[in-house]
């Protein structure tokens, strides 16, 4: 992820040259919690399949699977957002801004759509095996139409709607606003990335416990 993101960095800032302050502390403070995301939906395309001999032979909720990949992918997200943090507050900010104290709320909102989007695409894998393939092209449509690289604000405006419909979009621009511009994130943005969050992990659990008796059958 470190080299990704440096790649990234030399890309739009020396090749493409977009036109914002300190781009660096912009592209750190959201390319981690795609990473985060991606990772954690590329995981649940083989999820089921991979531990399908430890589920037929030791009975205990599949949920744990996907909690376990979250919260496990969770500790590794959590020591690179330490390291941006403390490198935003030395060389970005001068000083450790108050909004970072909201980081912890955008981390639930985070994690809360991992599992939503995981429960979803682990039940989907189980039943059409194209699934895996599919993923990484959304994932990097997704990538592109997400403003992971780019502000929200360069959207021209009579697209933002449509962009905001993305549920990935509301919680970047929470991050980016507390980590890179260091305010405390506006309260229409965090109900919207917490009315997805919530509503995915509402319909991702919905999905797993719906079908949950035929997957140990055919997974």
């Amino acid at each position: 992820p470190l080299l990704t993101a440096g790649v990234l960095i030399l890309v739009f800032s020396v090749v493409v040259r977009i036109d914002l302050e300190a781009y660096w502390a912009f592209l750190i403070s959201g390319y981690f919690v795609w990473n985060y995301i991606a990772q954690n939906v590329n995981a649940g395309t083989m999820l089921l399949l991979e531990h399908a001999a430890l589920r037929k032979s030791i009975a205990f909720p599949a949920e744990l699977l996907v909690f376990g990949s979250a919260i496990s992918r969770l500790v590794e997200f959590a020591i690179e957002l330490g390291m941006v943090m403390i490198v935003l507050a030395v060389f970005h900010h001068g000083t450790m801004p108050l909004s970072f104290l909201v980081v912890p709320v955008l981390i639930l909102i985070l994690f809360m759509v991992a599992v939503g989007l995981t429960m979803a695409i682990a039940v989907a894998s189980a039943f059409y095996h194209d699934v895996q393939h599919v993923v990484p092209i959304l994932l990097l449509t997704l990538f592109y139409l997400s403003p992971v690289f780019y502000p929200l604000s360069f959207v021209p405006e009579a697209l933002q709607p449509y962009f905001n419909l993305n549920p990935f979009a509301a919680l970047l621009t929470l991050f980016h606003t507390a980590l890179y511009e260091g305010r405390y994130p506006q309260s229409g943005v965090l109900v919207l990335a917490g009315a997805w969050a919530s509503g995915l992990l509402l319909f991702g659990n919905f999905l797993f416990n719906r079908y949950k008796s035929i997957l140990a059958e055919i997974v």
